[in-house]
């Protein structure tokens, strides 16, 4: 297990935290390519070409945003950072401040080669231009790009930044967790909410199959037109989430692909605000990022779904057993996105040694061959169909 030091925390692995608060955080005047707005899943850039008085960012290192995050901008915030990082970097797409940038950031989702061709900026060579890439390689949507990218941005443990969804710290000494009280919330067995039906990986027929086999779960989302009582996705009352899901054992973590390192806030937020025992398809995804083998159940572990069942049915109703499954919790805790040394805290840290000329120059000649589906395995349920 990789261990990395973070202040006053140690932070272990290979792994960590996606930028999900990036609400917007201005109305802005917005320039775009085309005549009108495309539909919000298949975006084109919008350089935001913002006339108005630019906010003063001098000393600060200055991260331009040449595109928004699907519609969103991306959100300048690094509270969450270590605290010799809080006010340091800044996010911008003000146009005025493109020549003072450290670094340049596009979001894969929002650009193209056409589109790219057309980038209303000189290139600058001496800083790095920077491919956002948090989808997997089937949604990612890169292309060659030759040479134009210095560096990636990703969940990727291989990328330039590390910017996974979220990960482990470990603690700094061992945390008493009350098991007693855990067990007595878990009043309900297993979940699913899903809103994507559009995967490459059959996790839909999977699960229907646990079913098949006796594994009573809980379906709920748009994949199925049903919504959790009071508490839709688009609104509900105040703290009906957790209310709805914490008393549940047991969440379905399949991922909508089985690519490399891709393991997203399904799996991270399930865990860590509502105390369920995550249920994935394939240990070895997990396991090469590090993450300890009693914090989940894999579905590979098992010659056939009826033995899985079975395995599950034991563990509900054995406090014991159960529990063995929330050990983790006393060596380390759980952070989202963008925390201390992780996503944009990762990107201000590499800028202030990329200012010093500690890390080397280099450009991508071909972004698509790096994250493609090669990296991907979506057949792991044949067997089991």
């Amino acid at each position: 297990m990789m261990i990395q030091k973070t202040g006053g925390a140690t932070c272990t692995w290979k792994y960590l935290g996606r930028y999900k608060k990036l609400g917007v955080c201005a109305i802005v005047v917005v320039f775009l390519w085309y005549g009108t707005l495309a539909p919000r899943r298949t975006m084109v850039p919008i350089w935001d070409l913002q006339e108005e008085e630019a906010k003063n960012l001098s000393g600060k290192i200055v991260i331009f945003a040449a595109t928004h995050y699907f519609s969103a901008p991306f959100k300048d915030d690094f509270q969450e950072c270590h605290q010799k990082f809080q006010n340091v970097c800044a996010i911008s797409s003000q146009r005025a401040h493109f020549s003072q940038a450290s670094a340049v950031i596009f979001h894969s989702r929002n650009i193209n080669s056409k589109v790219l061709s057309s980038f209303p900026f000189p290139r600058r060579l001496e800083i790095p231009y920077v491919m956002v890439a948090y989808e997997s390689p089937y949604n990612a949507k890169l292309e060659i790009y030759k040479d134009f990218f210095n560096w990636t941005m990703s969940y990727r443990m291989d990328a330039d930044v590390f910017a996974p969804y979220g990960g482990l710290l470990r603690n700094s000494e061992l945390v008493k967790v009350n098991y007693t009280e855990i067990w007595k919330s878990k009043t309900k067995g297993t979940l699913w909410l899903v809103s994507n039906k559009y995967v490459k990986n059959k996790r839909k027929e999977l699960v229907e199959k646990l079913i098949e086999n006796g594994m009573k779960i809980d379906l709920y989302g748009k994949v199925y037109d049903r919504e959790p009582e009071n508490c839709s996705q688009d609104g509900g009352q105040e703290g009906c989430d957790e209310k709805f899901q914490s008393p549940y054992r047991f969440t379905i973590a399949f991922e909508n692909s089985n690519c490399k390192d891709y393991v997203t806030e399904k799996f991270w937020i399930k865990a860590e605000r509502y105390r369920m025992v995550p249920i994935v398809m394939s240990r070895k995804i997990y396991k090469n990022l590090g993450i300890p083998d009693n914090m989940y159940i894999a579905v590979d572990d098992f010659k056939t779904l009826k033995e899985f069942v079975e395995f599950i049915k034991n563990v509900s109703s054995n406090e014991k057993e159960y529990m063995k499954y929330h050990r983790w919790r006393e060596e380390f805790r759980i952070a989202e996105a963008n925390h201390e040394v992780f996503g944009f805290c990762d990107l201000c840290q590499k800028l202030i040694n990329f200012k010093n000329r500690t890390i080397p120059r280099r450009s991508y000649s071909n972004l698509k061959a790096w994250h493609n589906e090669d990296n991907c395995d979506n057949s792991f349920v044949d067997r089991y169909l």
